[in-house]
């Protein structure tokens, strides 16, 4: 032993000396994922990606003390990668785990940028990630920053490759004819209201699994006595003679008719069906390539139709009698610069009610519990997105506004009254600064109410 050596196990002790000598245990979490069913078949699935990771943890004497999966795009939107994510945070949360397995690095993440900043971010945790058919990369030397950058660059490559060619299939599927029916095939989704899908096996893959396409038809299954698709139609032309949403809502809700994705009917579904998209395809037509991957609407010329695609449930003329309805419903609004409906139940919307936190409007809510006014901003807006989390009663607050309205009418058609309430203000406010317009203002003769109700957080 040098000089060296002898003095620095006399100054640590020899425990700390031998333990810091000793291998470190690696504990880790298995990961597996897929996307899609031919994986399945190049022997990608997930059991067998769980099975090698199992194989390499035994070989290398590494401990796995946990295992997540998923079935999903690692190149979508975070927030549905729901697993994915329950996998970091216990990773994270466990202070023995110091790495991840995975089958490679694709099955982590597709996005080069997202992937690199996950990896650095779990490695300055201390959790390395681990790929059992990746070069090995030590992101502490040149040649590794360059590794782990052309490695994470390819995967998104060949994402957005295979991204490229399914949209070229959809698009050549959902202008192909099935040489029966003479439908068009439809690339997935919900059909609209009024319509079911059929599945039709045509031919085999070389593998031998079957093809299998859909068509849209109409909806002959009996709800309340009538089929679906009749209820449809009711509903499409009781829009084009001018109902509402809530009218619409109400109107399947009492002859219980099945929601769309919940129990009961919304205005958000019928606002959603009554889109120029969706009458584009009550008239017969397949539309495809509306949405862009964040939600909003392409351009009209992106768009992909194909005329007399599946069976037409109304015609154009009143596909366009709809929509002259819409547009004239939300021009409606009051002369006084506030954006409330004249159709609205709710009294005080529109911005005679507004969240006292982040001054964005009030909005209507009815629940199963009854109906309220709730803090109308989104995540974010103004900087402090308050969201529904005060619940006013609608009945209560609006049955106070309007008592405080007629006491208010009162005292002006009393001039003397009028007089003794300006005075009783003046000696109030006498020992304290105000400003005249403040005092004037009709809502302070019932303001103790209003502070009762203001939206905090």
């Amino acid at each position: 032993m040098s000089a060296s050596s002898r003095l620095l196990e006399s100054l640590l002790g020899s425990d700390q000396t031998s333990a810091a000598t000793d291998p470190v245990v690696v504990k880790a979490i298995a990961w597996a994922r897929v996307s899609t069913d031919m994986q399945e078949e190049r022997g990608l699935s997930m059991p067998e990606q769980l099975r090698e990771i199992r194989e390499y943890a035994e070989k290398h004497g590494i401990e796995i003390v946990g295992e997540f999966h998923e079935a999903a795009s690692a190149f979508q939107k975070e927030a549905k990668r729901v697993e994915f994510h329950r996998m970091l945070a216990a990773a994270k949360a466990n202070s023995e785990v110091n790495a991840i397995l995975v089958h490679d690095f694709s099955r982590f993440s597709r996005d080069s940028v997202r992937a690199k900043t996950l990896v650095r971010e779990l490695r300055q945790s201390g959790i390395k990630v681990i790929s059992l058919n990746d070069p090995e990369i030590d992101p502490d030397t040149v040649a590794g920053v360059y590794m782990e950058a052309i490695t994470f660059a390819k995967n998104e490559a060949y994402s957005r490759e295979v991204a490229f060619h399914t949209r070229k299939g959809c698009r050549a599927n959902v202008q192909t004819r099935d040489p029966e029916t003479g439908w068009c095939y439809k690339n997935g989704g919900q059909p609209l209201f009024g319509y079911k899908s059929v599945q039709l096996v045509r031919g085999e893959e070389r593998r031998g699994r079957p093809i299998v396409k859909s068509i849209w038809v109409l909806d002959d299954t009996v709800i309340a006595g009538r089929p679906v698709q009749a209820w449809a139609r009711e509903c499409l032309l009781m829009a084009a003679r001018g109902a509402s949403l809530d009218e619409l809502r109400d109107f399947c809700n009492q002859n219980a008719i099945p929601g769309r994705r919940k129990r009961y009917w919304g205005i958000s579904t019928w606002s959603a069906l009554l889109e120029p998209h969706c009458l584009f395809q009550f008239c017969g037509y397949a539309v495809w390539n509306v949405h862009r991957k964040n939600g909003s609407i392409r351009p009209t010329s992106e768009w992909v139709t194909v005329e007399n695609a599946h069976p037409a449930l109304i015609s154009e003329e009143e596909a366009q009698a709809i929509a002259a309805v819409r547009n004239r419903s939300s021009r409606k609004r009051f002369d006084t610069g506030y954006s409330r409906s004249r159709t609205s139940p709710y009294l005080l919307s529109g911005g005679l009610l507004k969240c006292e936190r982040c001054g964005s409007n009030m909005a209507g809510l009815r629940t199963g519990n009854g109906t309220y006014y709730v803090c109308g901003s989104q995540p974010y807006r103004k900087g402090t997105g308050c969201g529904p989390g005060v619940y006013v009663p609608k009945e209560l607050v609006e049955n106070e506004v309007v008592t405080g309205l007629q006491e208010l009418m009162g005292i002006c058609a009393d001039p003397k009254g009028m007089t003794r309430q300006v005075n009783e203000e003046l000696s109030h406010s006498s020992q304290v600064p105000f400003d005249l317009p403040s005092l004037y203002a009709p809502s302070s003769l019932f303001s103790p109410f209003f502070h009762q109700f203001r939206a905090r957080p």
